[in-house]
């Protein structure tokens, strides 16, 4: 009942590519690689409220994340180096792992910090 169509959000997938960046606003190398991610796919899935322990033994132990994110396809494409966007939020794949009937992605959301040091 979880998965039925009305209880599932819209959310999008930025995949990563093959590429990644190190230079500078000059054109010049920094030996710092920045991953580059596709154009975003649209998914369908239920995000859960950013509360309690779920799945903690599922994920392991060491996994902190916020959210959790169930899919009814098991074999959707998405990659544990890729990004979800949703609610105008952006979030970090965490973990992902694939079941007979699910797929269950651990999800962490990112922090941006201001020039000042202070979170926005």
């Amino acid at each position: 009942m979880r998965l039925l169509r009305r209880n599932t959000t819209t959310f999008e997938y930025l995949p990563p590519t093959d590429e990644e960046t190190d230079l500078n606003d000059d054109g010049e190398h920094t030996g710092e690689y920045k991953p580059v991610y596709g154009y975003p796919e649209t998914y369908r899935g239920t995000i859960s409220v950013p509360s309690g322990q779920v799945s903690h033994q599922f994920y392991g132990e060491d996994i902190r994340y916020t959210h959790t994110l169930v899919m009814d396809d098991p074999n959707a494409d998405i990659r544990e180096e890729g990004l979800i966007r949703w609610k105008g939020n952006t979030y970090d794949i965490q973990a992902v792992r694939p079941s007979l009937n699910v797929l269950s992605i651990a999800l962490k959301r990112q922090t941006s910090v201001a020039s000042d040091g202070e979170d926005e």
